[in-house]
């Protein structure tokens, strides 16, 4: 009985031996500093520093809001700004 309630509090909250979650962006980490690498070394180079520094940006977001990179993100604050507000998610 002990057991069978061990594994279902694992599977309820995704935790216990063979679970590997999912990848939660962090400032600092290593695919922050991979992006910010690409950047710097794309500096000559203006289209390709803003494509990698539009990339840095969207990952930080991801990971400043705590949202999941397979999840749509976004800073719109007003109706308009984003189609998220104009009926639901993307």
């Amino acid at each position: 009985m002990k057991r069978s309630l061990a594994r279902l509090l694992d599977a309820l909250t995704h935790t216990g031996p063979g679970y590997n979650p999912p990848h939660q962006p962090r400032r600092g980490d290593d695919i922050d500093q991979w992006l910010k690498a690409q950047r710097d070394a794309a500096a000559d180079h203006p289209e390709a520093y803003q494509a990698a520094d539009g990339l840095l940006d969207l990952y930080r977001l991801h990971a400043d809001t705590r949202t999941p990179l397979t999840e749509h993100v976004c800073e719109g604050r007003v109706i308009g700004d984003c189609e998220c507000f104009e009926g639901g998610a993307r």
